[in-house]
């Protein structure tokens, strides 16, 4: 629990919680805004929200709804968070950088399985 109130100390945290509460309950189109509204331009260029709205989704088919494990860094601007899977069996890790001006929004965001 401890780990999940740390995330909304700061903006990167908080940016992480609101992107894998839209991903976990399933609300897509939302998602896909949330993406539209709060990455930053590089990231939307390299791939659009319907590209990152797919990786979700196929995410989400695969893995099912994802759970803070442990937060593994946490910086003001930047957190590494180890998420699990709802069976339990998968592990991954989301890593994620928000702009320190506001209204923060997300300039890098990588996530992979481990184990």
């Amino acid at each position: 629990m401890q780990d999940k109130i740390a995330l909304t100390t700061n903006p990167a945290g908080m940016r992480l919680i609101a992107q894998m509460t839209l991903y976990n309950v399933g609300n897509w189109d939302r998602l896909r805004r949330y993406i539209g509204d709060s990455y930053g331009d590089l990231l939307l260029f390299a791939s659009n929200p319907e590209e990152r709205l797919k990786v979700f989704t196929t995410l989400h088919q695969q893995m099912g709804r994802l759970r803070v494990g442990q937060v593994l860094a946490l910086d003001k601007y930047h957190v590494v968070v180890l998420m699990q899977s709802e069976t339990g069996e998968i592990l991954q890790v989301h890593d994620l950088t928000v702009e320190a001006e506001h209204p923060h929004k997300i300039i890098e965001y990588k996530q992979y399985e481990i184990g």
